[in-house]
């Protein structure tokens, strides 16, 4: 019985010390500066889910790059990190934050809330996020890029700070040099215009469909092929079909124009023969006629799939 009593007496004093000392170390130890403290040494270990802990935020758009892969492939994150309290008002507080990032000292200041406390006891401080930050990749020709070597979607992404981000493109059929961006506030938002390089890969799906497209139209049997960018206009009495065939090919290249890729325009001859009623005379002849156009199009890759949307430039022309 003695026994039992003294350790219920040791709890209970345990438990008076404990509440006893809650204040003090919510003064010293769980303070809106330690939290920003923790949330920096979340990030420098590439801990993505840890550092959550440290943020209230709204939903993101994406998750892709909101990961600990994406940290860990980073090539510089922040350390030596050292938070001041500037002010508390009630569940509210300011913090101004310093770090190392790529060797450079940056200093933010952070706008904390206080959390539902740690077993009742401990206060947890959080950073305030309004929105995320983010990088707005611009990328041309293409829906997705890689940060840190991680396919994303083109666009905002949602990223933590802070931390510098390469971001580029090196896929079947685009490839581009690697930009590097910092984020380094929570509103922080790095814009990165890419414009991919086309692959031989890609310029080969691009003549195979070219060529598709051209061979599918010769096929025709009337004046107008449906879906092509070439036709004989005349105002005689056609009889009978037509046959159409290919003479000369376009030479297939790709350049960026603006946001998009573009087939390089490049000149095309198709070859009209049949046979025509004269409308005047009524006379009938054989005809045979070798047509120059210039073809163009746009092209987009999208989910690694490639499409070439065709146009003419300029008329069609009698040679």
């Amino acid at each position: 019985m003695r026994t039992s009593r003294k350790l219920l007496i040791s709890a209970l004093l345990v438990i008076v010390l404990t509440v006893a000392a809650v204040p003090l170390l919510n003064l010293s130890v769980y303070t809106p500066a330690r939290a920003a403290e923790a949330y920096i040494s979340a990030i420098e270990d590439a801990d993505a889910e840890r550092a959550f802990s440290y943020l209230t935020s709204p939903t993101p758009s994406s998750t892709l790059a909101l990961n600990h892969d994406v940290l860990n492939a980073a090539p510089d994150l922040p350390r030596d990190a050292e938070a001041t309290t500037v002010s508390t008002d009630g569940d509210r507080a300011k913090v101004e934050l310093s770090y190392v990032l790529a060797s450079q000292t940056q200093t933010v200041e952070l706008s904390l809330v206080k959390l539902p406390a740690t077993a009742g006891l401990f206060d947890r401080w959080a950073i305030e996020q309004e929105e995320w930050p983010t990088l707005d990749l611009q990328v041309s020709g293409s829906s997705t890029a890689t940060v840190n070597g991680y396919g994303v979607a083109a666009g905002e992404v949602p990223v933590l700070f802070p931390a510098t981000y390469l971001v580029g493109f090196d896929a079947t059929y685009l490839k581009s040099k690697s930009e590097r961006a910092e984020v380094r506030a929570p509103t922080d938002t790095a814009t990165i215009k890419l414009s991919p390089e086309p692959t031989p890969k890609l310029e080969q799906a691009v003549d195979d469909q070219v060529t598709e497209h051209l061979h599918k139209c010769v096929k025709s049997e009337t004046l107008y092929p449906a879906g092509c960018v070439f036709g004989y206009d005349t105002d005689n009495e056609i009889l009978g079909d037509v046959k159409w065939s290919l003479t000369r090919e376009p030479q297939v290249s790709l350049t960026a124009s603006g946001n998009d890729l573009e087939l390089t325009p490049s000149t095309v001859e198709v070859r009209v023969q049949g046979r025509y009623r004269d409308i005047v005379t009524a006379a009938e002849h054989d005809f045979d006629e070798t047509l120059s156009f210039v073809m163009g199009g746009s092209v987009v890759v999208k989910s690694s799939q490639v499409s070439f949307d065709p146009r003419r430039l300029g008329n069609v022309t009698v040679m």
